[in-house]
């Protein structure tokens, strides 16, 4: 059973992830509104926009399961959980350096011009100043 923490840093992960894939999607939704419809890279770029609206919806599924089980537990506890941008925790510096090696992954291995790639790059810069700041706040003593 997840507790209040995990739920609230769960959300502010998918949060971020949202919002940094929205910013890709006007990026690339923009390149591909100046390209001929027939063109190569109009046709990679629509591929990548759907791969992220995938996505998108994914981390909004996620979300909303996240917002039922901070329901519950607010109902079970009577404490009310902070919203997104309310949440000040940090993560456990473990788990942030384990998602940030699997962005490192994602980055080597995924096509430079491609969504994965662009999702990647935001989520290593993401976990790097997460990781910073949990780090900078003393987070690792406490944690390890």
């Amino acid at each position: 059973m997840r507790g209040p923490l995990e739920v609230e840093s769960e959300l502010r992960v998918a949060s971020d992830r949202i919002l940094k894939s929205l910013e890709q999607l006007d990026s690339l939704e923009n390149e591909k509104r100046t390209l001929k419809p027939d063109s190569a890279r109009f046709q990679t770029l629509a591929k990548e926009i759907e791969r992220l609206a995938a996505d998108i919806f994914a981390q909004s599924h996620a979300q909303q399961r996240l917002g039922e089980r901070a329901k519950v537990e607010s109902a079970t506890t009577g404490e009310t959980p902070p919203s997104i941008n309310d949440s000040e925790k940090m993560r456990d510096i473990s788990v942030i350096l384990a998602e940030w090696r699997d962005a490192e992954r994602r980055l080597s291995s995924a096509a430079a011009d491609s969504a994965e790639h662009a999702l990647a790059v935001a989520d290593v810069a993401r976990l790097r100043d997460e990781y910073r700041a949990a780090y900078s706040a003393g987070e690792h003593e406490s944690k390890s």
